[in-house]
């Protein structure tokens, strides 16, 4: 019996796109087989303020950018499994070591060490490569507590310094994009770039009614995460 020309086009043309469903049922199945997952991550960070100002006296800006640390977890949902291929996930994580450090000339310096803890709900879109590997884009919104722990030295008479702490809570946003190798049945490996807004830092009134301020603290995060699928 010979085969019609026209059902082999058919074959030909069906063939990718049963190989391609094949190909999906097989990525989902490896990386979406569960929906719950808890990361651990570690951030290294290049954070500045910006629009730094004082109350009083005329500011020199001393230090106002550094490079930082963080740690933190996510404890996340992958609804690949449900045919959406997103994730949506809660973060926490903490901050340390902003050296923020700012003068008013002639009257004091001030040496602040910066704290932060932020909460984040975070939303991704994930784009599967292969079995074991996928890229994604996202970001997220949430919460900052941004701790000023600083330090006051006189710069006229006795150089006697005075410390306080400051808290200040913002509204936090930040953009994402990355890499994740699944390289075990339950175990993915993350690589992620995220650019953070964390909101204002303010410190004082000090004793002389000085209060410096900064309206924007920016963070550029390089991200390693491992997360455990359940």
């Amino acid at each position: 019996m010979r085969f019609p020309a026209a059902n082999f086009a058919a074959a030909l043309f069906l063939l990718p796109i049963f190989s391609g469903s094949v190909f999906a049922d097989s990525v989902r199945s490896k990386i979406s087989s569960s929906g719950d997952y808890l990361s651990l991550i570690m951030i290294g960070s290049v954070s500045q303020v910006d629009d730094v100002s004082a109350t009083s006296g005329t500011l020199q800006e001393r230090n106002t950018d550094d490079t930082t640390a963080a740690f933190g977890i996510a404890l996340g949902y992958n609804w690949g499994n449900k045919g959406a291929p997103i994730r949506s996930e809660l973060e926490y994580h903490y901050r340390v070591r902003f050296d923020f450090d700012t003068r008013v000339l002639g009257t004091a310096g001030y040496q602040n060490q910066l704290s932060t803890h932020a909460v984040l709900f975070n939303a991704y879109y994930d784009h599967q490569l292969s079995e074991t590997l996928a890229l994604f884009g996202g970001g997220g919104i949430g919460w900052a507590q941004n701790v000023s722990d600083v330090t006051r030295t006189n710069l006229a008479g006795a150089a006697t310094g005075t410390n306080r702490t400051d808290e200040t809570d913002n509204f936090a946003w930040n953009i994402a994009f990355g890499s994740i190798w699944s390289f075990s049945e339950n175990w993915d490996l993350e690589f992620r770039y995220r650019y953070m807004s964390l909101g204002e830092v303010s410190s004082g009134p000090h004793i002389d009614g000085a209060t410096i301020a900064a309206d924007t603290y920016t963070a550029h995060d390089v991200i390693i995460g491992f997360s455990y699928r359940f």
